[in-house]
């Protein structure tokens, strides 16, 4: 089989597993339940996601991003400031995931596990890090980490009242709020102790996410 047939039919699965995300979380038994409800067999879902469920989470993280990139090819960043392309590339990200709250929900919830906290900062990286990219950075050294570290801060504050929250224009007024950091972004060296005091501990999250339960 090759990799296009491959990656269709990886995608094809990420489809069937949706709703049973949505009922229930994604876990270790996520292939059990979508074997039963499909044509899969359980050892063929194994084959195809060497590591287990987390291989389907990671291609559906993924496919944020590249929707987010394909969006950003009609919206003439070039006429915006860096600040405003920023902006407009989260709003557009948030845009992706609205159609999907349940799933962004659970998929949420599930990162701010502790256990799960190395996949969800690389995850949180790769997505500012290809905002960042989109907005035109050409940063080096200190600067470029810096400013990928606040809009972390920055995503994470946003995408935490987005899920908490059925209103997008109210989220969108708290993204305005913690942009006026990401417009100060030429003095980042004099900023950064205040990034880093923002920037939520994902580890102790957990705790916190009983609110969120569905």
């Amino acid at each position: 089989m090759d990799c296009m047939k491959i990656k269709e039919l990886r995608n094809l699965i990420l489809g069937e597993a949706k709703s049973h995300v949505i009922r229930h979380g994604w876990n270790k038994d996520l292939f059990l339940y979508i074997s039963k409800s499909s044509k899969f067999k359980y050892e063929e879902l194994n084959a195809l996601f060497p590591n287990g469920y987390k291989s389907l989470l990671q291609i559906y993280l993924n496919q944020i991003n590249e929707q987010m990139t394909k969006e950003s090819k009609s919206m003439n960043l070039i006429r915006l400031k860096v600040h405003e392309r920023i902006r407009a590339l989260i709003i557009t990200r948030l845009q992706i995931m609205v159609k999907e709250k349940k799933l962004i929900s659970k998929t949420f919830i599930h990162l701010a596990l502790p256990g799960n906290y190395k996949f969800a900062f690389k995850n949180l990286y790769k997505a500012v890090d290809q905002i960042w990219f989109l907005a035109g950075d050409n940063s080096t050294d200190f600067n470029f980490y810096s400013k990928r570290l606040i809009l972390g801060s920055i995503y994470t504050i946003t995408l935490m009242h987005f899920i908490n929250n059925d209103n997008l224009d109210e989220t969108i007024k708290i993204l305005n709020k913690q942009l006026k950091k990401v417009s100060k972004i030429p003095n980042l060296k004099n900023k950064i102790k205040g990034a880093l005091d923002i920037i939520p501990n994902i580890l102790k999250l957990g705790k916190k996410f009983s609110i969120f339960k569905q």
